[in-house]
């Protein structure tokens, strides 16, 4: 059963590797991560463990045929579960990107079977990258102070409901060929002069948006998430696949129109950035103002 007071001694996290969560807050609030497998032709790889986020890239320009990807198997995340109980934890949280985009949810679901239903809290974020991972973040923080069940439930609906992401496409031929972004409309062709703009939110990934130029596309970026939120208090993620610079100058630029409180970076990461391609940058809010 879930404790009545939830706190980070009796309940453990447990997210995917999509959901990038950085490597020091992972450590930081004992969370346990199942990674994503990334498949290149016969060759499957566990994102992080058989492939960095570097060798990724490295494959990716060399190899002839496009990646695809699939779900943690139910048995990686079973093997968590294990790893949890047996240090102590009386309950598990569970943070899965959406499962509208994923499979991950549905894993995560299945695995929980061996162990008794009533020993978990299964969280679809209905988002993915960062805007997950905030979800993952915040719910350790909630756990940290010790909260009663009930208001943690109500904090992180609340939450869950108020996080948007934005991103820029380098190139629409990885998300093109993946089927999952809504509103990509039949003119690819005379789409793939200017950059498109990803909207995350509500559990979809949505082309809201085609400008001309990278920094144009960065700025809408920007203006979009201020148009979401305004000047409220914001933690920010900042996302990118394999473009550390442009995502820095992203950042450089939303300090001057956001209200950012707290930032973390994150690679995309194998998984996302197989359907989402090299070059995208994002950003993701987490309103500050929740009361966490």
């Amino acid at each position: 059963m879930t404790p009545d007071v939830m706190t980070a001694a009796n309940t453990r996290i447990v997210v995917d590797t999509s959901s990038n969560v950085p490597d020091d807050l992972l450590a930081r609030y004992r969370m346990l991560e199942a990674p994503t497998l990334v498949i290149f032709g016969e060759e499957s790889y566990r994102n992080k463990h058989e492939l960095s986020e570097q060798d990724f890239y490295v494959k990716l320009a060399a190899s002839k045929v496009l990646p695809t990807t699939s779900q943690p198997p139910p048995s990686y995340f079973a093997e968590l579960y294990r790893q949890a109980f047996a240090s102590g934890a009386e309950h598990i949280f569970v943070v899965t990107v959406t499962s509208k985009l994923s499979g991950t949810f549905r894993s995560a679901q299945m695995a929980t079977q061996e162990f008794g239903a009533e020993r978990f809290t299964l969280w679809d974020s209905n988002s993915i990258s960062i805007g997950s991972g905030w979800q993952a973040i915040m719910a350790a923080r909630l756990l940290e102070q010790g909260v009663a069940r009930e208001d943690f439930l109500r904090k992180m609906g609340k939450l869950r409901g108020e996080i948007v992401g934005f991103a820029a496409l380098e190139t629409l031929k990885y998300v093109a060929r993946s089927g999952r972004v809504g509103n990509l409309q039949a003119g690819v062709g005379e789409l793939l002069q200017v950059k498109p703009i990803l909207e995350l939110w509500d559990g979809a990934a949505t082309v809201i948006a085609r400008v001309r130029g990278r920094k144009r596309s960065l700025q809408e970026v920007i203006d979009c998430l201020h148009n979401f939120y305004g000047d409220r208090p914001l933690n920010i993620g900042v996302i990118h696949a394999n473009a550390q610079k442009d995502a820095e100058a992203l950042l450089a630029q939303a300090h001057t129109v956001l209200t950012i409180d707290e930032v973390q970076f994150s690679d995309i990461g194998p998984a996302i950035a197989a359907l989402a391609g090299p070059g995208v940058v994002g950003l993701a809010g987490c309103p500050n103002d929740l009361g966490f």
